[in-house]
């Protein structure tokens, strides 16, 4: 009898444990564009233990994101990824990002960005490869809202870049 409780209780943990090991990998991503102030504002969402990842294996230093252990240059290594692996083009212009702040939701890190923008946008391009150096089933949703006109799409290690046209 202990045997058979011992076995079911050995396939109930495989079976439990098969569910809470899997993760899901994504990022998600809002562009709006206000022409009235003059700015591309990006909000990015990522898991907080994925992005420490990310930072740990470019500077081989840990981050503690939004923890009172936070490294000072917490904030720069942030913007400086972000720049790095989300492009944006304007009307065939590259863009720089402008970090802003940061906050935390439950395990989730949020960032706020800016681009300046006044101009009306005819044409944007967006790379996007946030955490797909780290994770091969990395997705990143984005979210746009420019000139009115709404749209998501998905970036994967495959599809990294995008183009859309406005008129």
């Amino acid at each position: 009898m202990n045997k058979i409780k011992l076995s079911l209780l050995v396939i109930l943990f495989s079976f439990l444990s098969a569910f809470t090991l899997h993760k899901f990998y994504v990022g998600v991503f809002q562009i709006d564009y206000f022409k009235e102030k003059k700015a591309v504002q990006i909000t990015a969402r990522l898991f907080i233990d994925d992005l420490e990842k990310a930072l740990y294996k470019k500077h081989n230093k840990h981050i503690y994101i939004t923890t009172k252990d936070e490294i000072a240059e917490a904030n720069t290594l942030i913007a400086n990824y972000l720049s790095e692996k989300l492009k944006i083009k304007i009307n065939n212009k590259s863009q720089s990002l402008q970090f802003l702040t940061k906050e935390q939701e439950d395990n989730i890190v949020i960032c706020y960005l800016k681009i300046p923008f006044k101009d009306n946008i005819k044409d944007l391009e967006i790379t996007n490869t946030v955490l797909s150096d780290i994770f091969k089933e990395q997705q990143n949703l984005v979210h746009l809202n420019l000139n009115s006109n709404k749209k998501t799409l998905l970036f994967t290690n495959t599809e990294t870049s995008q183009k859309l046209k406005y008129k």
